[in-house]
C-alpha cells in the first residue's frame, strides 16, 4: 500500500549536520588533540562521532583518554604493570584545564562539571570528558569514568562500531531514522526526559526487518516496537540493551520520564499513522509534521 507524503517531507527531519560544521568540529578535536599533547589520546564520541546528530545541534563530546594512567579497580593489567600510575581525577581535571588556558586559537569559556570540562565558543559548546584506560591499548574499551558513585566503565568506541554494523545492515537507514526521532524529542520532549544516547539505544534495539527506505513507514512500525518493550518493561522486568551492548538502559531511567516518552512516542505513532492513511499529499503532510510542531 502506498501513501501520500513525500519524500521530501520525511528528508527534512532525517537530514544531518552540514560538511561545513563537520570540518569545524573535526578542527576542534584536533586543536583539543594538540594542546593536551602525547599524553592524552582524544576522539569525538556521542552524536556527531556516530553520524546521528541533527542539523542544528551545536553540542560536541571528546573523550581525552590520559595514556598510561589506569583503573585500578576495573583494569585487569594492572598486577602486570610495575608502578602503575592510578592518578586522583582532581589532577587529570586540573592538568587539561592548566593546558585548555594556554590556548589562543579559540576564544573560550572553560566550566568543570563532574564528568567533563566544558569548553564554549561562538560556534560550540564542547564537552571534553576525561578518562583513564582499563587496558594497555589505548585504542581498546572500555575506558574508565569519573562519577559520583565512583569509576564507571564506558564504551564510546563499542557504540561507534555497533552503529556502523546496524546502520550497515539495514541499507543505510538506521542512522536517518535516529535523527528523524531525535527531531521528534527535541520538539516534543524536555531534554531530561531522555538523553541521546537512550534514544539510540531504543532503536538499535528494533528489529533489523522493521528499517526501510520508506522513512514514514519506518517511522511506524520502529515506534511500534519500542511502545511494546516499554509496555512490557512496565509490567515484567525485561531488559533493553545500550548500542554497547553492555547495559539496560531502562534500569536508570526514572518511570515516570519513561511514561512521558512512552505517552509522547504513542502519539507520534498515531500521527504517523494518520498521514499514512490520509487521502492526499496536503493530508499527508499535515499529520507528518505535527509530529514535530
Amino acid at each position: 500500500m502506498n501513501h501520500y507524503l513525500d519524500k521530501s517531507e520525511t528528508q527534512k527531519y532525517s537530514k544531518t549536520i552540514s560538511s561545513t560544521k563537520q570540518t569545524q568540529v573535526s578542527n576542534l578535536q584536533n586543536h583539543i588533540q594538540q594542546i593536551l599533547s602525547d599524553s592524552y589520546h582524544t576522539f569525538l564520541q556521542g552524536s556527531y562521532a556516530n553520524s546521528t546528530a541533527i542539523s542544528d545541534i551545536n553540542d560536541v563530546d571528546i573523550v581525552a583518554v590520559r595514556k598510561n594512567v589506569y583503573c585500578s579497580n576495573h583494569s585487569p593489567v594492572i598486577p602486570n604493570i610495575i608502578n602503575p600510575r592510578d592518578f586522583p581525577w582532581e589532577e587529570i581535571y586540573r592538568d587539561i584545564i592548566e593546558q585548555l588556558k594556554n590556548q589562543n586559537l579559540y576564544n573560550w569559556t572553560i566550566t568543570v562539571k563532574e564528568k567533563c570540562i566544558t569548553v564554549e565558543t561562538s560556534l560550540f559548546k564542547a564537552d571534553i570528558v576525561p578518562v583513564v584506560q582499563v587496558h594497555e591499548d589505548v585504542l581498546q574499551d572500555p575506558v574508565s569514568i569519573k562519577t559520583s558513585s565512583g569509576n564507571k566503565l564506558t564504551y564510546p568506541r563499542n557504540h561507534k562500531n555497533n552503529g556502523i554494523s546496524k546502520h550497515s545492515a539495514t541499507d543505510k537507514n538506521y542512522k536517518p531514522m535516529i535523527r528523524i526521532f531525535k527531531n521528534w524529542v527535541k520538539a516534543k520532549l524536555d531534554k531530561d526526559i531522555i538523553s541521546s544516547h537512550k534514544i539510540e539505544s531504543l532503536i538499535h534495539a528494533v528489529d533489523t526487518s522493521l528499517f526501510s527506505n520508506d522513512h514514514l513507514a519506518s517511522f511506524i512500525l520502529i515506534s511500534d516496537s519500542i511502545i511494546k518493550k516499554l509496555q512490557e518493561r512496565n509490567s515484567i522486568a525485561t531488559i533493553i540493551l545500550s548500542v554497547c551492548g553492555n547495559e539496560d538502559i531502562t534500569s536508570n531511567w526514572n518511570h515516570g520520564n519513561r511514561n512521558a516518552f512512552l505517552n509522547e512516542l504513542i502519539q507520534a505513532r498515531n500521527l504517523a499513522t494518520q498521514s499514512w492513511e490520509a487521502k492526499s499529499t496536503t493530508e499527508a503532510s499535515k499529520y507528518w509534521n505535527q509530529i514535530f510542531n
